[in-house]
């Protein structure tokens, strides 16, 4: 355990809404679903804020803290660009679901494309500029219906692990937009579940705007290594490289967000599932380009100690290093008596919640 003691600067870290306290001062603004400011950045906390934050379905808030005062926090895309994102997305795949057809309507529905797709080009700019890990788990502040934010967050992890695996921008277009819309199908599927690959590849196929890749992406992202997969049970090298990246995003992406898993234990099921279902170049990967636990994230260990990620280990990043200020009975130190775990060095010790994970198990109880 080391001992730290150096202060200074004042820095932030991530809290669950349902962990806030009266008093934190916020450190980045907070938006709504229009990508409007609703609490700006210096706003101190009063117990009325939090109940209408909460109401407004807000996941979680970064506040400024001492406890990250000489800790560099990384978020590789601005917040509203994520909105816009989501925004967009909604508003194309309304638009496709609707299926209607004349002249007008494409019209319409090409600009919708084009905008989605500048928005895109934006996020990816901030992608391909970011020295830093994606940090997986401040994707929403807020609830977004499930299929656009489970699309949002999957491109996202999508074109990381892409970033990773070297491919070039344009492709890295191709896959994103394509991990936007693996799922498109479920909005026409009526009976049958395994059928959504299809006919997502249909309802994409058709759009001259989309690339044949992005169906494609549709129809394979259910597709398994070893050939146990559907619809069509391909394998191996008959499986794109970009659906097989949508698998593995996907999936990771369910186990967190809708089982509410630990990313550690997410990815340990992944990992497990090497050479049936996953490609194994694919998952090492995706455990070097994702902050499992991302800096700044509050955590509790098993000892009872509570603590915010200052640090991840890229070869073992569900052991990062915590740096606790609160001890095994919940009484919070004093600043001079911070000290950090490495778990890389203490392998008795396991993160056991997550701020974030929390938060989202309280949203889906209410």
């Amino acid at each position: 355990m080391l001992k730290w003691g150096t202060f200074g600067v004042v820095f932030l870290r991530l809290v669950s809404i349902h962990n806030c306290e009266e008093g934190l001062v916020l450190a980045k603004p907070i938006y709504d679903q229009n990508s409007r400011i609703l609490l700006n950045e210096g706003t101190v906390l009063s117990l009325g804020f939090i109940h209408r934050l909460k109401n407004k379905n807000i996941h979680y808030v970064y506040v400024q803290s001492e406890i990250t005062h000489d800790v560099e926090i990384n978020d590789n895309i601005p917040t509203h660009l994520r909105f816009e994102a989501a925004t967009k997305l909604n508003e194309v795949i309304a638009d496709l679901a609707e299926g209607k057809t004349g002249k007008n309507k494409a019209i319409g529905r090409v600009r919708l494309i084009r905008d989605l797709n500048n928005v895109f080009d934006k996020i990816m700019k901030e992608m391909q500029t970011s020295k830093h890990l994606l940090n997986l788990l401040s994707h929403m502040q807020f609830s977004l219906d499930e299929l656009f934010e489970h699309s949002v967050n999957v491109s996202l992890y999508s074109v990381s692990i892409g970033k990773h695996l070297g491919l070039k921008e344009s492709e890295l277009q191709i896959l994103g937009l394509g991990a936007l819309f693996h799922d498109i199908g479920k909005l026409k599927e009526t009976k049958e579940w395994r059928n959504h690959p299809e006919v997502g590849f249909e309802m994409l196929r058709k759009e001259s705007e989309f690339h044949l890749l992005i169906a494609h992406c549709a129809y394979q992202h259910h597709e398994n290594v070893d050939g146990s997969g559907f619809p069509r049970g391909i394998r191996g090298s008959e499986i794109h490289l970009f659906a097989k990246i949508i698998s593995v995003a996907e999936a990771f992406d369910h186990l967190t967000a809708h089982k509410s898993m630990l990313p550690h234990e997410a990815m340990e099921i992944i990992v497990g599932r090497c050479f049936t279902r996953y490609d194994s170049k694919v998952v090492d990967s995706f455990k070097n380009a994702v902050a499992i636990y991302p800096i700044g994230v509050t955590v509790v260990l098993n000892t009872g100690e509570t603590g915010v990620v200052i640090a991840y280990n890229k070869k073992y990043p569900q052991r990062p290093i915590v740096r606790i200020f609160k001890d095994s009975q919940g009484n919070k130190l004093p600043i001079k008596e911070f000290y950090e775990i490495n778990l890389m060095e203490s392998l008795n010790i396991m993160i056991v919640k997550c701020d974030a994970i929390i938060e989202r198990d309280m949203m889906k109880s209410k």
